[in-house]
């Protein structure tokens, strides 16, 4: 089945607003920053338990500001850098409660 423009845009458009990219705004963020605000929606909604109180802050604070033109313009890599380690440490925490269910069973 053949998709035409229209359906093709409107389901890209799902996708990034699934993965906590606005569409309208996708072509005023560099690539950093468009990685974080991924990596920070993506960890709050799938695995927000397994983040500290100050980690969960952090990424919904990123997302906020990253979400506001005038704040957005006052994110530096390191915000950004900020939030990919915080993903990191949670795919860390991710892969060892899977190796140990893997032990188990």
């Amino acid at each position: 089945m053949a998709l035409n423009n229209y359906e093709s845009i409107k389901l890209t458009n799902n996708w990034l607003r699934d993965n906590g990219i606005d569409p309208d705004i996708l072509s005023d963020l560099n690539l950093q920053i468009l990685q974080a605000q991924m990596i920070a929606s993506n960890i709050l909604r799938h695995h927000g338990r397994l983040l500290e109180r100050n980690e969960a802050e952090s990424l919904n604070n990123f997302l906020k500001a990253s979400r506001n033109g005038k704040l957005r313009q006052k994110l530096t890599l390191t915000a950004c850098y900020k939030v990919m380690n915080i993903g990191s440490a949670v795919n860390r925490k991710i892969f060892k409660k899977h190796r140990q269910e893997n032990k188990q069973g």
